[in-house]
């Protein structure tokens, strides 16, 4: 919760909370007004099972502790055979193909529409950072678009209830309404990637540190990250899980998965938002 973090980052003295498990914006800005102390494996072991790239960003602050992945949800019924990639989900968006049953992320309310964007950036622009390439082809999809939702778990509630078609969601939350309602719904990593990220944990500066690391190491271990992603099917940062027959081969794999750049998406956001608010929005 970024109220949360908020308070981390106003507090003087003995901090309010001991251990930060946020999305990687509210741990860079907590990050620059070093809030959050220095980990490693000595005193975290498990980042040692835990690849680079899940730490890359956190300044050796802190390690992502799962990672979920934004694809393509959408109803079998109603669109035989899926989609296969990003670029096939957008040209046949705006060729009218699924009718006005499209849905997408709202980019005000946190719910990874620039991640997505992002990805669009990269399709059909120059790379990640292309704002324009993003938004006009958005612009291009908007027609066909009915809702751009609010909440994380709106596309799996639109497309069981029949208001939706088709449209970004998450692997773990799609997985699970797949298993309860026969197959009503199905989620494809696209072939260009999913659009993968996950919250972050670090070690609050001046609060119960050793302790707090403790947690950290524990949370990061093989044991826990099995129990959590096995109950709420999303990614392991532990190399050393093995998941079950269940999960094993529906996630983005561990050495596969692409991960956004936080600090790129910070970098532009005030411009995307611009963008979105001129020519979406309206």
């Amino acid at each position: 919760n970024p109220a949360h973090a908020m308070k981390i980052l106003s507090s003087r003295g003995t901090p309010p909370y001991d251990v930060a498990a946020f999305g990687g914006m509210d741990i860079y800005r907590l990050i620059r007004a070093k809030k959050l102390v220095q980990v490693d494996e000595k005193s975290v072991p498990s980042l040692a099972d835990v690849p680079e790239k899940f730490k890359a960003d956190w300044q050796g602050c802190g390690s992502m502790y799962d990672y979920s992945s934004v694809g393509i949800a959408y109803r079998p019924d109603k669109i035989p055979g899926g989609v296969k990639s990003w670029k096939e989900f957008v040209e046949r968006t705006i060729a009218g193909d699924f009718g006005k049953q499209v849905f997408f992320n709202n980019l005000s309310s946190n719910v990874r529409g620039a991640e997505v964007l992002s990805m669009f950036g990269k399709i059909y622009g120059s790379g990640y950072g292309d704002i324009e390439a993003s938004i006009s082809t958005l612009e291009k999809m908007k027609p066909h678009i009915f809702k751009f939702f609010t909440a994380f778990n709106d596309p799996v509630v639109l497309l069981t209830s029949g208001e939706g078609a088709i449209g970004p969601g998450w692997d773990g939350r799609t997985f699970i309404a797949e298993d309860s309602t026969q197959g009503m719904v199905k989620w494809v990593n696209p072939a260009e990637g999913a659009v993968s990220s996950g919250p972050v944990m670090g070690v609050v500066k001046g609060g119960k540190e050793d302790l707090a690391k403790a947690f950290m190491n524990y949370a990061l271990g093989e044991e826990a990250q099995k129990a959590f992603c096995e109950t709420m099917l999303y990614g392991a940062v532990n190399r050393k899980v093995q998941y079950s027959d269940k999960l094993k081969d529906r996630l983005p794999g561990i050495d596969t998965v692409q991960l956004v750049d936080t600090e790129l998406l910070m970098k532009n956001m005030s411009a995307l938002l611009d963008l979105w608010n001129k020519r979406i929005a309206t």
